[in-house]
């Protein structure tokens, strides 16, 4: 199967959720006995386990794998998880309990495993990592208390595509655009489903996978709503129903505050306000108290709503400063692979690293000195043809 044949071996080889993945790492980092559990949270097929696999061989933990649909008793789990909880090496090396699908902990089936859990986790040893599908659960609500919950989501769609076109061109198949785009939309966000599409090449149901069409005219109507709203109640209402990233949320409407047509006294205080807004997610970012974006609605609606309140200010999918999209459909894999290695480095996301960092990054690129030492930072000069491929990339891309 091409889904197992593909499957990432590294963590930054997966596609989206790089702030979710991010903030699971520091996490991790930063664990000691009686902290909480981490709660991943989004539908299947978008790689929260293999980001929990994945993540455990990176730090050198051993991975306790258990599926919670299949262990649904009090007595189960003990049996299941007793000895992962309270062992640790002789060195101090922890393994990582990963309990998937904790949702499937249902109905009268689950004979205190709930409270079982939530015990564990105040007295383990070692960190515990669940993961669920609906997180409006019973089942989830319960966990909720001890748990530091992060929403995964659906990947990009043009990010989906490009891996699906990679993954055809290393078979040597040959697919239109239109092809892979529909096999995209007709997965959901299911990177599994869009791989398996891709093999078993089936002509897409008409009407299906609407996902990400319906999901961004979602998010474009809640952020216009947001700076159209008449009051407070209604601008927070429109935020907290926008499906984007933090990081996501504060670029675009920065962006739409740039090109308002704001006077300059105005659009200065506007800004001001967005960059708190920035700060605040770096302040998240370094100490991991994700608990702070709750602040970050309220800083908008208390402090940016009034500034822009009936300045006709408006979102649109338009118009990016730097003309990325082209450059991504040419240069897919090199941009893809380029991004996530800067974005870790310097800790942001992947998708604001090819949309706002790398224009300067390239143009920097034309001084041998700083292209030298980016290949250097980024490891492509571990093997000499690799070092030769991107170096012509981003020799090119500097003389753009």
């Amino acid at each position: 199967m091409w889904s197992e044949k593909y499957r990432p071996k590294k963590v930054e080889q997966l596609i989206g959720n790089e702030e979710a993945r991010l903030a699971i790492a520091t996490w991790l980092d930063g664990w000691e006995p009686g902290k909480k559990a981490a709660l991943l949270l989004g539908p299947p097929g978008i790689g929260k386990t293999t980001f929990v696999t994945l993540l455990a061989q990176e730090r050198g933990m051993n991975l306790v794998d258990l599926n919670a649909s299949d262990v649904r008793t009090k007595d189960k789990l003990r049996s299941k998880m007793g000895e992962a909880m309270s062992t640790v090496s002789l060195f101090g090396e922890r393994s990582l309990i990963f309990l998937d699908e904790v949702d499937g902990l249902a109905g009268r089936s689950d004979y205190g495993a709930v409270d079982f859990i939530k015990d564990s986790v105040k007295e383990s040893q070692n960190p515990i990592v669940m993961a669920a599908n609906d997180p409006d659960s019973d089942e989830i609500k319960k966990l909720a208390s001890s748990c530091v919950a992060v929403r995964f989501r659906p990947p990009p769609p043009r990010e989906v595509e490009m891996y699906l076109r990679e993954i055809a061109s290393k078979e040597g198949a040959a697919f239109g655009a239109d092809e892979l785009r529909a096999y995209v939309l007709d997965a959901a966000g299911d990177v599994r489903q869009a791989i398996n599409l891709l093999q078993s090449r089936p002509l897409p149901e008409a009407g299906r996978g609407r996902y990400y069409k319906d999901r961004d005219s979602t998010d474009s109507e809640a952020l216009n709503a947001f700076f159209s709203a008449e009051t407070k109640e209604a601008a927070y209402a429109a935020l907290r129903a926008l499906s984007m990233s933090p990081f996501e949320k504060v670029r675009e409407v920065h962006r739409s505050v740039v090109k308002s047509g704001l006077p300059p006294e105005e659009l200065a205080k506007a800004l001001e306000v967005v960059s708190r807004a920035d700060v605040l997610i770096g302040g998240m970012m370094r100490g991991g108290d994700w608990r702070l974006l709750r602040y970050m609605d309220r800083l908008f609606v208390e402090e940016l709503h009034p500034l822009l309140k009936g300045r006709a200010v408006r979102y649109t999918q338009e118009d990016l400063p730097f003309p990325i999209m082209t450059r991504i459909w040419n240069d897919s894999r090199k941009i893809t692979d380029i991004s996530l290695k800067f974005a870790a480095r310097a800790k942001t996301s992947g998708k604001s690293a090819r949309s706002e960092d790398l224009p300067y990054v390239f143009a920097l690129c034309s001084k041998k000195q700083f292209r030298e030492d980016l290949e250097h930072a980024l490891g492509y000069d571990a093997d000499k043809e690799v070092l030769e491929s991107y170096d012509k990339f981003l020799h090119k891309e500097a003389a753009r």
